[in-house]
């Protein structure tokens, strides 16, 4: 079953451990540029394969998800389509490659974990992550944080990355019966990681984090009946970020404020600034979409096509250098028509469907991590109005692992979901 094995449980190895600390820091690998984080990602892809061979319950479960198993094999597919059919080099595989890596990592998400260990893990790598936003704000005197991974052109995404994770740690300390200790590292973690990715400035994330956090709330309180606890988080949460935007970082305020005035003044002579720059290559791209409906302009093409545009004048040379739309969902169908866009949007919706129909489920750690998979799928899709969350590494790998494995942790077999039942009715 997905319950955390516990220490005093017989089935409580060596082996638990190891897998569960493995299966744990895989978000902090993905969030560092370190070349040594393909070592735990190779371990945990030859773990998923000997299980899928060797255990028929994981067969199962991927059986029971097999139309988000589908989605990620036609992204994958389409991409190498798209490669073929525009005559283009074969690096741009790399990532919708990674999709298959993730498929194989998520088997390990059935085995026997302790999801203490793992959740404990999970608030520690926000720690780090908040951390390293806060050291390089205050002492290392950068003005936009901009995080561990890809310097100051992957703040927004280690942003989005970051609030998931104070996300999961949200979910963690409103859940009954969780120990103090636990709960003073989960209040600890979601203090820093909150405070650091305010420090980044990044306005997408922050939007897209207050529904999500919505969603979590809505969650827990129809699932326990208990909304005391969760107001309380929610009152010091919002009580700190207002706290940190006015008295300690009121560049953010700021930042926001600009928003309005950038879209009235928008015009195709005044096209510089953050919003500006985003309206004019959302115009690109639904201009790219209009000339190739059904096959776009090539997988990860928006920044040539751009170019070429702008050399003709059709385009502001403001916005030549950036190579992707800032919405996921344009970016898809510029470059992959409408096919990559209802594959992009499937990629979404059917994982959201999956843990909307768990979150009810009698055992407390399958509703929970059916709760973090919406969390973690609401805030992807949400960001992805103002951002492209797929075209680096870290983003990518970070919400192709997660969901794969959360979607078989909680795909449990009739058989097993039957006991569950049972014992939830005594």
């Amino acid at each position: 079953m997905t319950a955390a094995v516990t220490a005093a449980d017989p089935r409580y190895t060596w082996r638990t451990v190891l897998l569960s600390a493995l299966v744990a820091i895989i978000p902090i690998a993905v969030s560092v540029s370190w070349k040594a984080k393909a070592l735990p990602m190779l371990a945990l892809v030859v773990v998923g394969i000997v299980m899928m061979f060797r255990q028929a319950d994981t067969r199962t479960r991927y059986r029971i998800v097999r139309a988000i198993v589908i989605v990620g094999l036609l992204r994958f597919a389409y991409a190498v389509f798209s490669i073929a059919w525009h005559g283009l080099g074969w690096g741009e595989l790399d990532l919708p490659a990674q999709t298959l890596i993730f498929l194989c990592t998520a088997a390990a998400f059935t085995a026997m974990l302790d999801w203490r260990l793992i959740w404990t893990i999970f608030a520690l790598t926000t720690c780090v992550l908040g951390g390293s936003c806060i050291v390089q704000h205050h002492l290392l005197g950068v003005e936009r944080a901009y995080g561990t991974n890809g310097g100051d052109w992957s703040a927004i995404e280690f942003t989005m990355v970051t609030l998931c994770m104070v996300l999961f740690s949200i979910i963690r300390l409103i859940q009954p019966g969780v120990s103090r200790g636990e709960r003073l590292l989960h209040a600890l973690a979601i203090a820093i990681g909150a405070y650091g990715a305010i420090l980044t400035q990044s306005r997408g994330p922050m939007l897209a984090f207050v529904p999500s956090l919505l969603v979590v709330v809505a969650v827990h309180v129809r699932r326990t009946g208990r909304w005391h606890g969760a107001a309380l988080c929610v009152g010091v949460l919002v009580a700190g970020v207002i706290t940190a935007t006015t008295a300690l970082n009121h560049q953010v305020m700021h930042r926001f404020g600009e928003v309005h005035g950038e879209i009235s003044t928008f015009s195709e002579h005044n096209v510089a600034g953050p919003v500006r720059e985003r309206l004019a290559m959302w115009e690109v791209a639904v201009q790219a979409f209009r000339e190739h409906p059904l096959d776009g302009v090539g997988i990860d093409q928006f920044g040539s096509f751009t170019r070429e545009l702008a050399t003709q004048g059709d385009a502001s040379p403001i916005i030549a250098r950036y190579d992707h739309p800032h919405n996921e969902y344009l970016e898809a169908a510029a470059t992959g028509g409408v096919p990559l866009l209802i594959i992009t949007l499937l990629v979404f919706v059917l994982p959201a469907v999956h843990f909307i129909r768990r979150l009810g489920h009698p055992d407390e750690w399958t509703a929970m991590l059916a709760t973090a998979g919406l969390a973690l799928v609401v805030m992807y899709a949400l960001s992805a109005f103002t951002d492209n969350v797929f075209y680096r590494a870290m983003p990518h790998s970070f919400y192709m692992y997660l969901v794969f494995g959360l979607a078989l942790a909680t795909a449990l077999p009739t058989r097993v979901a039957l006991a569950g039942r049972r014992e939830a009715t005594g």
